[in-house]
């Protein structure tokens, strides 16, 4: 691999969002892209990357596909898009079949996968990253219901909150101990495979955002662009940390919510990691 090259690893990324994602990166050229699926092969993408069959809720198998790509790459790492995700399936607001026993436990395959395999993938990610020594860029695949209800679909919209939490929680250490910059992608209605055409249907086609609006977003994040805000105009304060939403092809920086006061702002700022070493870290 020439040394000018970049490496990019992304999750879920042989369909949907990924795809697109890697395919921009391809175009752009000077990138080598390592992509991580669960299917048998990259599809479309196969003669352009290095692929992995690996289940990202499964910590030993992403490990160890992030482990050969770091082999395979100098010894280098760029990019990681932690962006697997899968919606629900239905049941959670059936009711029990028999009014004398409890309901059957719920389907958790989307918070394993949307939240847990996210976290597996920025905690194996960073470690790689952070040992090239060239900080870089996470960005982790959220949804505007990481932000606000999928009425339908409470498992996919508390993996998807977790995942802003999560992003908010590690973004400011990131930057301050590895030069690393963490960012939230939110993306409302962008028509992929995750769900079936009849529930895509049920959406206003207006709302829809095209893919390649979805990936020249991820590339401004990946570049360190500070991204500017449809609604008010304003730019980003900084280049990290940002919860970034899209919706009929704009994009929207959403803020954590205020603070109710001053004293619940000095409780929440104790807990900054640099404040909790050899406590709770």
């Amino acid at each position: 691999m020439p040394e000018t090259h970049q490496v990019a690893f992304i999750t879920g990324g042989a369909n949907g969002i990924g795809q697109a994602v890697a395919q921009a990166l391809i175009a752009r050229g000077g990138w080598s892209v390592h992509v991580v699926d669960i299917q048998d092969d990259a599809g479309p993408l196969s003669s352009s990357v290095s692929y992995y069959k690996a289940d990202t809720s499964n910590y030993q198998q992403l490990a160890d596909a992030f482990k050969a790509a770091f082999a395979s790459s100098a010894g280098r790492l760029d990019f990681l898009f932690a962006n697997a995700g899968v919606l629900e399936k239905a049941g959670w607001f059936a009711g029990s079949e028999s009014p004398s026993e409890p309901p059957p436990e719920p389907d958790w395959t989307a918070l394993e996968i949307n939240l847990k395999g996210c976290m597996n993938a920025v905690r194996v990610g960073r470690h790689y990253m952070a040992q090239a020594s060239n900080g870089g860029s996470i960005v982790v695949t959220s949804s505007v219901a990481g932000i606000w209800p999928m009425y339908c679909s409470p498992v996919y919209t508390s993996s998807k909150h977790g995942v802003v939490g999560f992003m908010r929680s590690i973004a400011d250490w990131y930057h301050t101990s590895d030069n690393i910059r963490v960012n939230a992608l939110c993306p409302s209605s962008v028509r992929t495979a995750i769900m079936p055409d009849n529930a895509w249907d049920q959406y206003d086609k207006t709302s829809f955002t095209p893919l390649s609006v979805v990936a020249e977003l991820v590339l401004k994040l990946v570049d360190g662009e500070r991204i500017v805000d449809a609604k008010t105009g304003v730019q980003a304060e900084k280049n990290y940390g940002q919860t970034v939403t899209l919706s009929a092809g704009k994009f929207y920086l959403t803020d954590k919510p205020n603070y109710c006061d001053d004293s619940l702002q000095s409780v929440v700022e104790a807990t900054h990691v640099k404040n909790m070493i050899g406590v709770l870290v």
